[in-house]
């Protein structure tokens, strides 16, 4: 590797999840504030055709067009596609729909909670006794930190069902998503225009529904634009550089910075109990994200 190539990991590995943590992070809270105005399915529709619209145009005055669509063989398409599909399809679906069931938002995010550990049994590394208990001490922190500041007295089967398959989405499809090798740019296209394709086919069958006013267009906006475009190419970004099992444990800290941002804006108070669970979760990821990969 040489200096200039490894100058630029250098960057890439520090300003880049900074600022995926920072718009994911926001991205439940314009979510939330979405939702209030349409049905989850007409908002992932719009989502996505402002991300379509916006990707379309920033393709084709990059010069990543010169790889066209057509030249990529059948095998990288297949990647692409099944990366994109639990992503951006069966991840938001499930995701949106636990929260409808009433299922509390807690119990939602320690289940989510579990994507890092299992992303790194999974991602073919080999995991020390170490790596396992810090990941351990990260899930506690998230855990304490959770309780301390959402309820987790709405339990319903079919919420936790709905949540273990988001679940199963991220993981496979982050996994899946580091062995892409295709220009981001040209990765997420794809990915959004079949997403595209198949919330419109229930848009068709279920129809539009959107409050149109300043608070639901600001969301719409930000989710279709920042998150769906800007997050997920940094996403992509970190998993170039990175391995996929060191990129997943990032997902402890979304929920952690959401809390964060909720109390900023909404003048709420963060426990004792929350505090703590955050410097448990950035004191033991600090450890681990540090370690030299093998």
């Amino acid at each position: 590797m040489n200096i200039h190539t490894q100058s630029k990991q250098d960057i890439v590995n520090f300003a880049t999840p900074i600022g995926f943590l920072a718009i994911w992070s926001g991205g439940a809270i314009f979510a939330k504030v979405g939702l209030q105005y349409t049905d989850s399915w007409s908002f992932l529709f719009l989502r996505s055709a402002i991300a379509l619209s916006l990707l379309l145009a920033i393709y084709l005055k990059s010069t990543h067009k010169k790889t066209a669509i057509t030249e990529i063989n059948k095998d990288q398409l297949k990647g692409i596609i099944f990366s994109g599909l639990l992503l951006q399809v069966f991840y938001l679906t499930f995701y949106f729909s636990a929260i409808n069931t009433g299922l509390s938002l807690g119990i939602i995010i320690l289940v989510l909670g579990i994507q890092p550990i299992i992303t790194s049994l999974l991602s073919g590394n080999t995991v020390s006794v170490k790596n396992v208990i810090l990941l351990v001490i990260c899930f506690s922190g998230l855990v304490l930190s959770t309780l301390g500041y959402h309820s987790v007295d709405k339990i319903n089967v079919s919420g936790i069902v709905l949540s273990v398959l988001a679940l199963l989405s991220i993981t496979f499809g982050t996994i899946a998503q580091a062995k892409v090798e295709t220009p981001p740019i040209l990765t997420l296209l794809i990915q959004t225009i079949f997403s595209f394709l198949i919330f419109s086919a229930v848009i068709v069958y279920q129809g539009l529904s959107f409050e149109v006013n300043a608070y639901s267009l600001l969301s719409l906006v930000w989710m279709g634009a920042v998150v769906s475009v800007g997050a997920y190419l940094l996403l992509m970004l970190m998993l170039k550089y990175s391995s996929a099992d060191k990129v997943s444990t990032l997902f402890f800290l979304l929920p952690l910075l959401t809390m964060i941002l909720e109390s900023l804006i909404f003048d709420t108070t963060l426990s004792s109990l929350t505090i703590f669970g955050v410097l448990l979760v950035c004191a033991s990821l600090f450890v681990y994200q540090t370690q030299k990969s093998p």
